[in-house]
C-alpha cells in the first residue's frame, strides 16, 4: 500500500503531486538508461569517478522474471530522501529510503575489504580477533544491507579498528558466553521473502500476502 501511494505520487510543495518510484509490480533489474545517467551524475557530484561502477550495474534478470517494467527505482536519483521527507510520513520516508539508497548502490563501485587477524598477548595468554577493515567503501558509502539472520557471532563480519604492531590496548569490558546449539530462527519479513525469491516462489505483489 505504501509502494502504491509512491508511485500514484505525493504532493511535493511547489512540484505537486509527484510520482516518487516507478511501478512496483515486478522482479525485473533492468534499468534505463535515462535513469543510469542520472544515478552516475549523482555519483559522481557526490563521491567523485572512482565510486562509480563498471557497467553501472549491469545484471542478469532473475530466471522467468517479468521484463514488461524496468526494475523498482526512484523516479529521480537527485531526489534524495532528505529534501523530501518533510512531505512523507514516516513509512513513505522509511520505504523511499530504502529504494533509493539500495538504487544508487547498485550504480556504485564494490567495496574492498581487508581481512585482519589481531593477536594481543597478555601474561603469556594469547587473544585473537579476526576481522575485516574497509579499504575501500565503494557502495557502502550509500547502503549497507542489515541483518535480520541470528547468526552466530563467528558468522558476523567484524570490523577492526586501525592497529599497529606492539601497541598497547586496554580492555574496556569482558563479556563471557556459553553458546548451545540453537533451532533456526523464526522468518522475519525480510528472511520470508529472501528464501522465496531463492526457491522462486511468487513474485514481489505476492509477497506482502505471504507475510501474513
Amino acid at each position: 500500500m505504501i509502494a502504491q501511494q509512491l508511485y500514484e505520487g505525493i504532493e511535493i510543495g511547489k512540484a505537486g503531486n509527484t510520482g516518487l518510484i516507478t511501478y512496483m509490480r515486478t522482479d525485473s533489474t533492468r534499468i534505463s538508461d535515462v535513469a543510469k545517467a542520472e544515478a552516475k551524475a549523482y555519483i559522481v557530484g557526490k563521491y567523485g569517478e572512482s565510486y562509480l561502477g563498471k557497467g553501472q550495474g549491469k545484471q542478469k534478470n532473475p530466471e522467468n522474471a517479468q521484463d514488461a517494467h524496468e526494475g523498482i527505482r526512484p523516479t529521480s536519483a537527485l531526489r534524495q530522501p532528505k529534501e523530501i521527507k518533510d512531505y512523507l510520513s514516516r513509512d513513505q520516508f522509511r520505504l523511499y529510503k530504502l529504494i533509493w539508497e539500495r538504487f544508487i548502490a547498485s550504480q556504485m563501485a564494490p567495496a574492498v575489504m581487508d581481512t585482519v587477524r589481531c593477536d594481543l598477548v597478555q601474561a603469556g595468554v594469547m587473544f585473537r580477533a579476526t576481522g575485516s577493515k574497509i579499504k575501500f567503501p565503494g557502495f557502502m558509502k550509500v547502503y549497507i544491507e542489515g541483518r535480520d539472520d541470528n547468526k552466530s557471532e563467528s558468522d558476523q563480519e567484524n570490523f577492526l579498528p586501525e592497529l599497529e604492531e606492539g601497541m598497547t590496548v586496554t580492555k574496556e569490558k569482558l563479556d563471557p558466553k556459553q553458546h548451545f546449539t540453537q533451532p533456526p530462527p523464526r522468518y522475519t519479513e525480510a528472511r520470508l521473502v529472501r528464501t522465496m525469491e531463492e526457491i522462486g516462489i511468487g513474485r514481489p505483489s505476492t509477497y506482502v500476502r505471504a507475510n501474513h
